[in-house]
């Protein structure tokens, strides 16, 4: 851990890569703790979880903040705005927000209710149209239904066209225009249709095969002109509005952006020769968010601006429509993953660590503990530990490092040997772990002494285990899945270096349920700079970027539920207020969704305490700590602020 020996808040914003995935949404201030920025104003992350705990709402809670949505909303905007104005394009700029990124009806009601800026919805299934028809509150909402479709979600879409929406039917494969002409017909609408085109060019990244060729969606070019050539029978050409692609999500590279959005507005300008009056250009997700921090093309970063994404696009239609003398059209974005991942924080605690009781008696240069616990398979141990503690304090030293390395593992490898073939006893091989890993720590100021080999090898003997008060399957399930990268730090005492070397574990029973990767100065760790622990202090920490997908995506694995999560209104005195709270999943909740009845739970506890003749003092008690645990979520509680005092 190459941590300066002159630690400062500054050193910590370039060491967790704050200023890059931060968006100018979170800094950390000048008291060395993390905080959101809202207008003119800072709220301190630390300080609001430490609130919040004292209010009753306990870790781990997810905190959404809204001002970061309308932020980003802004941002988008502002960039496609200053991109049209410069090349004078004539065409206009719609935010959709996909729904299927993040379906909380918080999320969706901002996005409807706020009136700075157009925006338009995109459903890709019955349920999610059935949520913006129920959910949006203004009429005239724009509403585009991606997906595969039957009749029912056809008559759904256009009875939205009843509510006083624009609901355009985005057409996936040919069998879905029968469908929409047939509901159409019986319901005496005129449908607003779009067609969704399958491009060749695949962008690199994560997700680039729901792009190009082999893509689970879109119509060929065949499939195109066969499109077209019914519609004209029908004479509903002008019925179509809009020429939707997608390439990918999370696209790190903004050439295979331009790549597609040239070979989508050579489709668009066709399209337009056969006659079709295409007015809106829906050029899909692609957006990406910059999960490192790092300005690059990796899977979980990306090498341009915002400005830059929109100047590209918007130069590129410009460009071609112009020379085509084709009239420019609405540029509709659905970069849902932008919108809305930098709004929510999961805020949890450390709750024990592997090191967190240290026997400061125990150390390399106890004697008596040395002839205590001695012996010949561990005097080679023991000499060699201090020889390296003697030699790492004296400047100048002239010690091989490396060898000393190779003799420390060789060594710790033969009292592993002796242990397992009963030449040593558990106490003897529990001091050759402790001096040890005294001994590699001393060996770890010297890292630059040691090959790459060893450099890697030293890292994983030092690195920890924090255990934290969270389930990664339910709050950052694409860890898991996709091998993804969320910023994740402390949220104080960042005024002050480091000293540990950690990787954070869940509360399931699962071995996969740890963090394998971080975002760390410049480069992707396998561990976590963190602070030591403090008996009886809560030590916070945030993983930050998690409000796209990781809430819907969610799995019950160890039946760990939803957790506690607000919706926080920053105040522009820099107070705050919770706009809306709601509870995590209780246990019985969980448990409804595996089909286990609590009613038939309860039948069943009073069925065992009758049949052993339990006096009703003690089923009170056993009934009461039952229904207790059934109505409390499944994550540990903290002791508050006062009963740590007073303990």
């Amino acid at each position: 851990m190459n941590i300066r020996k002159h630690w400062s808040v500054g050193n910590a914003k370039i060491h967790y890569r704050v200023p890059g995935w931060g968006m100018d949404f979170f800094d950390i201030n000048n008291a060395g703790r993390v905080s959101t920025k809202a207008g003119n104003q800072e709220l301190d992350l630390y300080a609001l979880g430490m609130d919040l705990k004292d209010r009753g709402i306990g870790f781990p809670v997810l905190v959404r903040f809204p001002h970061i949505l309308q932020g980003m909303l802004s941002k988008l905007n502002n960039a496609f705005q200053n991109a049209m104005t410069h090349c004078g394009y004539t065409g206009n700029y719609v935010a959709a927000y996909p729904i299927k990124v993040n379906q909380q009806s918080s999320v969706i009601q901002h996005f409807s209710q706020q009136s700075q800026w157009p925006i338009a919805f995109e459903a890709g299934s019955k349920a999610e149209l059935i949520a913006c028809l129920g959910t949006i509150q203004t009429r005239n909402q724009t509403i585009i239904c991606n997906g595969y479709k039957d009749e029912a979600y056809m008559q759904l879409a256009l009875t939205g066209c009843l509510l006083g929406h624009e609901v355009i039917v985005v057409l996936e494969n040919l069998n879905e225009l029968q469908l929409v002409l047939k509901q159409s017909e019986e319901m005496d609408i005129q449908p607003v249709l779009g067609m969704r085109v399958r491009l060749s060019a695949v962008a690199e990244g994560k997700w680039q095969n729901t792009g190009g060729e082999h893509s689970k969606f879109g119509l060929t070019a065949g499939q195109v002109v066969q499109l077209v050539n019914e519609l004209q029978r029908k004479k509903m050409l002008g019925c179509v509005r809009m020429l939707h692609f997608h390439m990918g999500s999370q696209i790190p590279s903004l050439r295979h952006i331009r790549a597609g959005i040239e070979e989508a507005m050579s489709c668009f300008v066709e399209l337009h020769r056969l006659g079709l009056q295409i007015s809106q250009l829906n050029v899909g997700g692609g957006l990406a968010v910059d999960y490192e921090g790092s300005l690059s093309n990796s899977y979980f970063s990306r090498e341009y601006s915002v400005d830059e994404y929109a100047d590209s696009v918007v130069r590129t239609v410009h460009r071609t429509c112009r020379e085509n003398g084709v009239a420019e059209p609405t540029v509709f974005t659905e970069s849902g993953r932008a919108m809305t991942a930098y709004h929510a924080v999961l805020i949890t605690n450390v709750i024990d660590s592997e090191t967190r009781v240290e026997d400061p008696t125990y150390t390399v240069v106890d004697h008596s503990m040395s002839r205590e616990h001695g012996g010949e398979h561990l005097e080679e141990l023991v000499e060699l530990c201090r020889h390296i503690q003697s030699c790492s304090q004296k400047h100048g030293s002239q010690i091989d490092f490396s060898h000393s390395f190779t003799r420390l593992t060789q060594a710790v490898n033969q009292v592993n040997q002796a242990f397992t073939h009963a030449g040593l006893s558990l106490v003897q091989k529990a001091y050759a772990e402790k001096i040890a890993k005294a001994a590699y720590r001393q060996l770890s100021k010297h890292k630059e002494s040691l090959d790459a080999h060893q450099r890697r090898d030293l890292e994983k003997k030092l690195v920890e285990k924090y255990i934290c008060n969270f389930s990664l399957f339910q709050s950052a399930p694409d860890i898991w899945g996709l091998n993804q990268i969320f910023p994740v730090l402390p949220l104080h005492h960042l005024n002050q270096a480091p000293t540990r070397q950690v990787r954070l574990c869940d509360l399931t029973c699962d071995s996969d349920g740890q963090i394998d990767r971080y975002v760390e100065a410049d480069s992707i760790q396998p561990y976590l700079s963190m602070h030591e622990l403090r008996p009886g202090q809560d030590y916070l920490v945030g993983m930050f970027l998690v409000g796209a997908y990781q809430e819907i995506l969610g799995d019950l694995h160890n039946l760990f539920g939803d957790t506690t999560a607000v919706n926080i209104k920053v105040n522009s005195d820099g107070s705050y207020q919770i706009c809306e709270r709601r509870g995590g999943d209780t246990t019985e909740e969980v448990l409804s969704h595996v089909h286990i009845d609590a009613v038939k739970m309860r039948k069943t506890w009073h069925a065992h305490l009758a049949e052993m003749n339990t006096p009703e003092p003690v089923t009170e008690r056993v009934l009461y700590t039952l229904e207790t645990a059934l109505q409390a979520n499944n994550y540990l509680v903290s002791p508050s602020r006062q009963s740590l005092h007073s303990s």
